[in-house]
């Protein structure tokens, strides 16, 4: 067990002498041994105190180094660990998680009653501070949602106020032949449908090949996570990227190599849907996603009931087809009454709209 903790408080007012030791006792909790830092530094407009408190034989306290950064890490390594930086020139308290997130984090923000957070590796002492300061506080209700449900319901927060760290989607653009595809994570199954015809660059029948985009996109992550050493090989995953490594010689899993290995072009989803389709069948297998293609094109609000509505209404895309539009409008409009299961004929169809509608663009 280990935990961090720690107090600033910028707006020139004493810490209420009970704080530090509210936070110090949770951390005791768990180890004997505890690293204490705590400095005040005079400011314009009173003073600025800062305290770092870490505990547990995975914890560290840095006393101090060349560059004036004070840290504390709640972690046996850098790769994963909750942390704490204080720069002691610039005034500045950095806090952050690193790895997989498997050390938590909290901070309370004291902007309604004075200038300043407290942050700590358990969220029990910020309630009780908060309690003390009769801030609004949403934990109890949360803890109880979390017991009984197991998750924490959307809109509900732990600590109120709270402070939260978004976390930004992203993207790699790279080429594949003579295309270049944003490899990303799509909105819609939509926007999926149309960026698997443009990798392939044909119209197809197989709506699996939905499913195992999305298995690809999946392993694809966990594989760059392997890679940059931030998550462990697992059974499911080290023989899907030795499959997609296999053609480029490289050696697999070990740190020497990690750095090398970011350099291949794992977002290539080309090279997963080529690599994928074609593996022997002494190969294991992915199974697909079952999901409801039917369903999804019979219903007129959903992702791909729009587009095969808007595809289906758009006369370029029959250009030059020996089709007719009106028959494939008639079919679809079979299809979303419910008169007759027509999925795969017009999955099929819409791939070819989307391809036909791509080559001329």
């Amino acid at each position: 067990m280990s935990g961090i903790a720690g107090i600033l408080k910028r707006d020139g007012g004493p810490v209420p002498e009970n704080w530090p030791s509210i936070l110090e006792q949770t951390l005791l909790l768990s180890s004997s041994r505890t690293y204490r830092f705590e400095d005040s530094i005079p400011i314009q407009n009173g003073s600025l105190h800062i305290l770092l408190l870490g505990s547990g034989s995975g914890s560290r306290i840095g006393s101090g180094t060349k560059d004036g950064v004070r840290e504390i890490c709640d972690g046996e390594d850098w790769d994963e660990c909750a942390y704490a930086h204080w720069h002691e020139e610039t005034l500045q308290l950095e806090l952050g998680r690193r790895g997989t997130g498997r050390k938590p984090l909290y901070w309370l923000d004291l902007d309604e009653v004075g200038d300043g957070l407290l942050f700590s590796s358990n969220p029990m002492p910020l309630l009780k501070i908060a309690e003390e300061l009769d801030l609004p506080t949403e934990l109890q209700q949360g803890v109880a949602e979390y017991l009984q449900l197991g998750y924490a319901v959307e809109g509900g927060a732990l600590l109120s106020p709270i402070c939260s760290m978004p976390i930004e989607e992203k993207f790699q653009e790279i080429c594949t032949g003579a295309r270049a595809v944003e490899a990303g994570i799509a909105s819609t199954p939509a926007e999926d449908l149309k960026t698997l015809v443009t990798i392939l660059g044909k119209p197809f029948a197989d709506y699996t090949l939905l499913s195992k985009l999305w298995q690809y996109r999946s392993a694809k992550d966990k594989g760059i996570a392997v890679l940059d050493g931030t998550l462990n090989p697992t059974d499911s995953v080290s023989p899907f990227l030795e499959r997609i490594l296999q053609p480029s010689g490289t050696a697999l899993l070990h740190k020497a190599h990690r750095a090398a290995a970011k350099r291949i072009e794992l977002g290539v989803l080309a090279e997963y849907v080529g690599v994928q389709l074609h593996v022997s069948e002494d190969m294991e297998p992915i199974p697909p996603v079952s999901f409801p293609m039917s369903s999804w094109l019979k219903n007129p609000v959903s992702s791909l009931g729009v587009l095969a509505e808007k595809t289906f209404e758009c006369p370029e895309a029959f250009c030059g087809l020996p089709i007719e539009q009106d028959a494939c409008r008639a079919l679809l409009n079979s299809h979303q009454r419910g008169d007759e299961e027509h999925g795969e004929q017009i999955f099929a169809l819409l791939t070819l709209l989307l391809w036909r509608l791509q080559v001329l663009a």
